[in-house]
């Protein structure tokens, strides 16, 4: 029997309880399955203990379950060291959860993927609820949400804050001109600014563990946008 089947029966089994000690007890049982994974494909030793406590600062209870939920509801298709994310509409991936770190010989934790994956759920939780149709990686922003083929809201995920709050700041410097000749490559705000001038959503939130900003889109012009703090009717 793979590790996989054994912890799928000790879930089903009530083995695997939640814990007191900061993590869900079935999330850390999984997180020890995809680094034990990856060690072997790149050859690691398994890290230490202290390597996994790094996890409950950095990867928050609520997320956890959120993961844990997307697991259970199909959404998140494991296989390995790595994930696939199934929508309504289609199957995307493979996503890693880890990077190889050659100089330390361990797995290094794409933090952000974590943080998005745990996200998309959240999403898709808001989509079934208000019959809206939620899109992983739509184009260049991280989690669309659709009404039939309108765009209503984009969504961008960091996974610290001050990341998602220079993007914002970046992006709004956009607002009132864009130079859709200008490269956008290494610059992720204009990146975005231009997607909300040509995908035109009603709304655009910005995601971070620990904060979360919304604003109404409004379009002064055919070539402008203003983000205005809001709250997002759904979300």
């Amino acid at each position: 029997m793979t590790e996989e089947k054994v912890l799928t029966k000790r879930i089903k089994d009530n083995e695997i309880k939640i814990t007191d000690k900061g993590m869900n007890a079935e999330f850390e049982t999984r997180f020890k399955i995809w680094v034990k994974s990856a060690c072997e494909e790149w050859k690691f030793p398994e890290p230490s203990q202290e390597y996994y406590s790094k996890i409950v600062n950095r990867l928050p209870y609520g997320l956890q379950s959120l993961l844990i939920q997307g697991i259970k509801d199909g959404l998140i298709i494991l296989e390995g060291k790595n994930f696939f994310i199934q929508s309504k509409t289609n199957k995307k991936g493979p996503y890693n959860w880890f990077s190889k770190f050659s100089s330390k010989k361990e797995p290094a934790p794409n933090w952000e993927w974590f943080v998005h994956a745990a996200e998309f759920v959240r999403f898709s939780n808001i989509a079934k609820t208000n019959n809206l149709t939620v899109v992983f990686e739509d184009d260049l922003m991280d989690i669309a949400l659709y009404k039939d083929k309108k765009l209503v809201i984009c969504c961008e995920v960091k996974e610290k804050s001050d990341k998602l709050k220079e993007l914002i700041k970046g992006i709004k410097t956009y607002q009132n001109d864009i130079d859709f000749i200008i490269s956008d490559r290494g610059n992720d705000s204009l990146r975005k600014a231009k997607y909300i001038i040509k995908r035109r959503p009603e709304y655009f939130c910005g995601v971070a563990i620990g904060i979360h900003f919304e604003f109404k889109v409004t379009y002064p012009s055919i070539d402008s946008f203003k983000l205005t703090e809001d709250i997002i009717p759904w979300v």
